[in-house]
């Protein structure tokens, strides 16, 4: 009995070390196969074959970096990214891990690139990342001249954006301060168009009381119509003031023209009450005027909205910003990993060209650029 144990258990061996070159060698070809496609361009296609690999070797680690830099070169920074750091926990190889690192900097310094026109905070987050992961990789090969050099121009970028942001806190203090006075010079010109509008009413009843000689009435409508018509220039310059706040590439929000719109309506009703109290009309003038303050008040909500819309919107970016070992067996030689190794300044320069082609295509121009690397 016990012999036959022992010539089961010797076939099931032979079997085993038959198996295995098998699956080792099915698991070569398919990383050589994708490497090939990843050498032509065809990304997706290697990525397929990296997957294959992975089905018949789930702990290989090369395949899985392959798979990554494939994921790098179609720009899905994020998926490149995972696999990146998933092949630097896992592997024992050093110099597979500093590579990881590497490129988990080139990734990150990408990200923050691609935030530069929409979020500084975000930007300088991704740079620091990239500063991070670099510097790891130094800790792995302290020779790594490349990895050195990205760190000081990631630096560089840094204090580039840091400049940008201050600068950009300092224009929105400065654009709240005007809005604060533009917010209360709005309330002024309420506040005298209502006591205009009393004046004009008390007047009125004084006159036809007989209170007061109707040339008396004249002469107090007469320097009514005065305040009034410098109250219109107020209200004109301040329609102004208001436009002038908003920057002349980007259409005003509609809060703004609504805002722009009541005051130049209150103007227009502003000359109607000049014109009735240079008529000695107080009825008329103080239906013009009341009128006047009615569309400086809604100006001045339509204003306020759109402050306070402006303040929740800044205060929700504030918010947003502040803001498994197992063991890799050796690969063979023919698997070779192809790292997406660009330097932080060949990626900058590349953002750069890009960015500067989009410019052309939003005018409906194109210029011939160079290859990318």
């Amino acid at each position: 009995m016990n012999e036959k144990r022992r010539e089961i258990f010797v076939a099931v061996l032979a079997v085993l070390c038959l198996v295995w070159p098998v699956r080792a060698q099915s698991v070569r070809t398919f990383v050589e196969q994708g490497n090939n496609l990843y050498g032509e361009g065809g990304f997706n296609q290697a990525i397929d074959k990296y997957d294959q690999a992975l089905i018949e070797r789930p702990d290989a680690v090369e395949p899985k970096f392959n798979k990554a830099n494939a994921y790098y070169r179609l720009d899905d920074l994020a998926a490149a990214m995972e696999l990146y750091r998933e092949v630097a926990s896992e592997s024992k190889d050093m110099k597979l891990v500093a590579k990881a690192r590497y490129n988990l900097g080139n990734c990150c310094f990408e990200q923050g690139l691609k935030q530069q026109d929409s979020n500084l905070e975000k930007a300088v987050e991704g740079l620091r990342d990239s500063i991070s992961h670099w510097r790891q990789a130094l800790e792995i090969e302290p020779e790594n001249d490349k990895a050195a050099k990205n760190i000081e121009v990631a630096r560089l970028l840094i204090k580039d954006i840091i400049d940008k942001l201050n600068k950009q806190r300092q224009q929105q203090q400065q654009q709240a301060e005007k809005q604060k006075q533009l917010q209360q010079k709005l309330k002024e010109l309420l506040e005298k168009q209502q006591a205009l509008a009393q004046q004009t009413q008390q007047t009125k009843e004084q006159a036809d009381k007989g209170d007061i000689s109707q040339e008396q009435a004249a002469e107090n409508y007469a320097g009514q119509a005065n305040e009034q018509s410098q109250l219109r220039q107020e209200t004109e310059q301040t329609a102004q003031e208001l436009m002038q706040q908003q920057d002349p590439n980007t259409p005003p929000p509609a809060q703004m023209q609504q805002a722009a719109a009541e005051l130049s309506q209150a103007a227009v009703n502003q000359t109607n009450a000049q014109e009735q109290l240079d008529a000695g009309n107080g009825a008329q003038a103080k239906q013009s005027e009341d009128k006047a303050a009615e569309h400086i008040e809604n100006a001045l909500k339509a204003f306020s909205e759109q402050d306070q819309q402006g303040q929740q919107q800044q205060q929700q970016t504030q918010d947003a910003n502040q803001a498994q070992e197992p063991n890799q067996p050796q690969q063979p030689k023919e698997q070779k990993a192809y790292a997406a190794d660009a330097t932080a300044q060949e990626i900058l320069d590349k953002e750069q060209r890009e960015k500067k082609m989009r410019q052309m295509l939003q005018r409906g121009g194109y210029q011939k650029v160079d290859k990318d690397w």
